[in-house]
């Protein structure tokens, strides 16, 4: 990682948001660079007064934005590692002060906690921080008119300080600081210990070879505890951040002691850990930990003396305006009312003299009964009409085909006597020699085309006294 590519990264997490980051260490306050200033913001502090500190830096003219996002040091919040709880996780900020309670000093109103779970285990490591300091941040930012978007803790943000690489175990020490080291798996924070017993410098003209053998113990039994511990996943990258430290020596010397593979955690000249930790924090939009939860916000006050008036304002203004609009109203509709009684003044002159017309144009009875025998005698002839209408076509043809078709199927023995024809109906009386040549000679009808289709419905046989067979073949049924 070079200094070019993280502020390449930064840029375009500026233009997302408008907040600017601020790392609050007891040494020195840091500031997110602007567009004027490159490099980072410091303000040092005076006997450990960051509170001062910080808000010179939040009312200074450097710091352009409108809102903050604080990263607090390690010493100003505790860390623990608890098993998860069975609560979902939007309500951890609630729950876990209460989870805590047996393993602080301090009472459960009185801290805020929230977490962040491993991924190498069914734990959560916690962030304890003090309402005390919450409430000064906050105090502060308002003083200044800057709004407090979140409080992150300064491990969050070492997780992501080594690029692309997200397992690795880190030996950072910040000015005036203890030496710590951490182990990171997937960017988050897995184990973590402060090494008292060495003190700086470790480097330089006032090095010292027990020291620095010292250190090395320290380091490769804490490696030795994480490979126990930490299964699948290998942590063979030590990377070290240590101001007031020839990094390069130190490195050189852990690498000649230490089975890791050891190398510094940037090759960019630096001023402190504080500044190259704003740098590495711009490049992060989004952490997983904020120790300023929602609960704790302030309450937007939408009762307020000013929304009071500015409503009544509003009634107001929304009555005056409707008032005038519907006396404009009223106004014209009088107007258009007046019109409207004057058009129908004199619409009622015309309709009493138009009656006045009727009653002189009402038909004489004389008239009234011609009118009456004329509709009768169109009535009439329309009956006629459609009588003549009704007429069937076969009447036009005639009865000759009939009697052509029947003297055609002329029989020695049948005789007809008597026939009866009408547009649909054709009733045959006469004799036969027997009765079973009746149906015969019906049967016979379906080749003259004239008789073809015709359907009796009743056939009568009898004998006369001269013991002569008669018979009656009638289409239709007879009167009862």
């Amino acid at each position: 990682m070079n200094l070019k590519s993280i502020l390449d990264k930064i840029k375009p997490t500026k233009g997302k948001s408008q907040a600017q980051t601020v790392m609050v260490q007891p040494e020195a306050v840091y500031a997110s660079s602007n567009e004027e200033t490159p490099a980072p913001l410091v303000t040092s502090t005076q006997n450990g007064d960051w509170e001062s500190a910080l808000e010179l830096q939040l009312k200074s003219e450097g710091f352009k934005g409108n809102k903050a996002r604080i990263i607090l040091g390690s010493t100003f919040y505790q860390t623990y590692q608890i098993e998860k709880p069975e609560v979902p996780e939007s309500e951890w900020p609630v729950a876990l002060p209460f989870l805590l309670k047996d393993l602080i000093s301090e009472k459960v109103t009185e801290i805020v906690a929230n977490a962040v779970a491993l991924p190498t285990s069914n734990k959560l490591q916690v962030y304890v921080l003090s309402k005390k300091i919450l409430n000064k941040l906050v105090h502060i930012s308002n003083e200044s008119g800057i709004e407090l978007e979140c409080v992150v803790p300064e491990d969050e943000i070492w997780g992501h300080a080594a690029g692309e690489l997200s397992n690795f175990i880190l030996l950072q020490r910040s000015k005036n600081g203890h030496f710590k080291l951490g182990a990171y798996v997937e960017h988050t924070v897995c184990f973590q210990r402060t090494i008292r017993s060495v003190t700086p410098p470790l480097t330089g003209v006032a090095s010292s070879a027990l020291q620095l053998d010292g250190l090395a113990l320290e380091l490769q039994r804490s490696i030795d505890y994480l490979s126990s511990q930490i299964k699948g996943t290998q942590l063979h990258q030590l990377k070290i951040c240590c101001d007031e430290e020839d990094e390069e020596e130190l490195q050189n010397v852990l690498n000649d002691t230490l089975s890791s593979q050891v190398s510094r955690l940037t090759e960019v000249n630096r001023e402190s850990s504080g500044s190259f930790l704003i740098v590495i924090a711009e490049t992060i939009p989004d952490t997983k930990v904020n120790l300023y939860p929602t609960h704790l916000r302030p309450k937007k006050e939408y009762f307020t003396l000013a929304n009071v008036v500015g409503s009544w304002l509003a009634i107001i203004i929304v009555s005056l305006s409707s008032y005038a609009y519907v006396h404009f109203e009223a106004e014209s509709l009088n107007k258009k009312l007046v019109i409207e009684r004057a058009e129908s003044r004199s619409l009622n002159q015309q309709v009493s003299q138009l009656k006045a017309e009727l009653v002189q144009h009402k038909p004489s009875p004389e008239k009234v009964a011609a009118v009456a025998r004329l509709k009768r005698e169109i009535q009439s002839k329309q009956d006629a009409l459609t009588a003549v209408g009704e007429y069937d076509e076969s009447q036009k043809v005639g009865y000759s085909g009939v009697m052509t078709a029947l003297a055609q199927l002329g029989r020695n023995d049948i005789s007809v006597s008597h026939i009866y024809m009408s547009s649909d109906t054709l009733d045959l009386a006469g004799y036969a020699r027997n009765a079973d040549v009746i149906p015969n000679w019906v049967g016979q009808f379906k080749g003259q085309m004239d008789l073809v289709g015709r359907a009796f419905e009743t056939l009568k046989i009898g004998r006369t006294e001269q013991d002569i067979i008669t018979f009656e073949l009638r289409t239709r049924r007879e009167k009862q």
